[in-house]
Formats: C-alpha cells, structure tokens, sequence
C-alpha cells in the first residue's frame, strides 16, 4: 500500500476506533505509525474532523422541523401528488436550519481535498465513497438551500449587501413567506407574536395596500439577530417588499429619514429592481421592488 492509497483510506477513518479492526484500515494505520510525514498528516486530518463535527453540532435545528417533515410525508398517503410539489415542501423544511459561521469554507475544503485524491478501485472504497458523498451532498443542499434558493438569510455588512441578499432571497424559486395575509393588521399582529420588528410609521403610498404576507429573517451571522419581511401588492404584477432589522445589527450607517427616503430611490447595478432604505430610532428599512426607482419613489 502507498501513501497515497493510505491517505484516501484514512480519509474515511471513523473517529471512534471502529475501523480499526478492518484490514485495510489496520494496513494504513500501520503505514502511517512507520511514516512521519502520513502520521502527522493523520493527525492534522483528526484535527480537522472534529472541528467539522463541532461546527456541525452547532447547526440549530428548528423546533417545527420534524413535525413538518412528517406532514409532507403523511400527506402522501392521503392523497396523489407531484413529485416536485413534495420536494418542495420538503426543501422548503430544510431551509429553516441555519449553518454556524464558516461550515460553507470547512466543507468547500474538503470536497477540494477529496478530489486531489486517487481513488482506489476496490468494491469497499466506492461503497465508502458513495455513503460519504450521500452525507455531504445532505449538508451541502442544506447551505445551497440557505443561502441559495430563498432562506431566511439577510447580509448585514453593508448596504450593497443587504441589497444583495434580499433580492437574492426575493428572486430564488423556492422562495416561500411564513405568513400570507391580505390584511396589513393581521401581518403586524404576527410580527408581534413572533417579538420580530415592525413598522411604525409606512411610507404613504403603502398604507392603504393589499398585504401580501410576512417573513421571519436571520440577520447577518447572529442567530440571535431576527428581522422581517412584509410584502405588499402594488398591482397584479407587482410586489413590494419591505425588510426590516434593527439598527444595532446592522453594521452600515443608515442616516436617511423617511421624508427623504424617496429622493434615495435607484436602481441596483442597473438591474431590474428598484431600491431605497431610510431610519428611525430603532429599526432600519429597506424598501424593493421589481420597478423603475420613479415607480418606488412615488409610494413616498
């Protein structure tokens, strides 16, 4: 056995001992006790997985995810449904849970030193390859789930990427809200249930529109940190949407006041949508929408 073939062996060493007792496991632990050079590169190996798997016990897991799990699968019993409505209803669970800060890089490092590896043509190595490549492609649909295809994730370094992020979040397939409400006092009664930020005063043109419905939003990093999305019908093709954080988690300066909200309305990056933001003592807003910025300033 070379070091090369022991390296992607050991790769997939279970931090428990239970491989030992597996020949070929025993062949490679062997090698790497000889060898200084694959022994210190094991070491550094058990390094890296058990910061992996503390940053994996940090992933919170929503109260409500089981249950909802459940649901989707009961619902198959009682009654005929698509194949893409069940998936998803049940990606749409998944997008719940929030990774901890720097799971994406740790797992982007390890997909790139796996593919730096030879692999071994044995029927036990594919066999170990295609269980180890089932749970990554779990955690990694979870992050693409996240940050991809409509989470409830909001930037919180800049305005650029708060911009960003929300239409990001806006734009994704999969996008979902946790409410749907015609009535705007019904979408305020949830926010309060939920302890989430709410509007005190609206820009005038958005005061006597239809709701739409309401989200519950992660700022940032900090998952202590909630924020909201309140969207409102403008007309039959357009939806307004209104992202609401409070001030302290919000790491840009936003020094515009409603009164002078609409003169700040502009296209972002040329784009198709329309964006402004203003302030006031507690909460920052930024106010979207798939429009021209003269469309979005005359709601002011």
């Amino acid at each position: 056995m070379d070091k090369e073939k022991a390296k992607f062996i050991l790769q997939s060493f279970r931090p428990d001992g239970a491989d030992a007792a597996d020949p070929d496991f025993a062949e490679a632990l062997e090698l790497a006790a000889a060898d200084r050079e694959l022994g210190e590169w094991l070491a550094h190996e058990r390094a890296k997985d058990a910061a992996f798997a503390a940053a994996l016990s940090g992933v919170a897991i929503p109260d409500n995810l089981r249950s909802a799990i459940l649901n989707v699968l009961q619902s198959l019993d009682e009654v005929s449904i698509e194949e893409t409505s069940f998936d998803a209803e049940f990606i749409g669970a998944l997008a719940s849970v929030t990774p901890p800060p720097g799971l994406r890089d740790q797992i982007l490092n390890a997909m790139d030193v796996e593919q730096k590896v030879v692999r071994p043509s044995k029927t036990w190595g594919w066999r170990k390859i295609s269980s180890m490549s089932a749970a990554a492609a779990a955690v990694v649909l979870g992050l693409f789930l996240t940050f991809g295809t409509g989470g409830n994730v909001v930037a919180s370094d800049s305005l650029a990427e708060v911009h960003d992020s929300a239409i990001s979040m806006l734009s994704a397939p999969l996008f979902s809200l946790d409410l749907k409400e015609q009535r705007q006092a019904k979408l305020y009664e949830w926010l309060q249930s939920e302890e989430l930020p709410a509007p005190h005063e609206l820009p005038r043109g958005l005061r006597e529109l239809d709701g739409v419905g309401c989200k519950y939003l992660n700022i940032g990093e900090d998952p202590n940190a909630k924020g909201s999305l309140i969207c409102f019908r403008k007309n039959d093709d357009t939806i307004v949407h209104l992202v609401i954080m409070r001030k302290e988690n919000l790491a840009a300066d936003v020094s515009t006041t409603l009164a002078d909200a609409g003169e700040s309305c502009a296209k972002k990056d040329g784009g198709e949508w329309a964006v402004t933001q203003w302030s006031d003592a507690e909460h920052a807003f930024f106010l979207l929408g798939k429009m021209e910025p003269t469309e979005l300033a005359a709601l002011f």
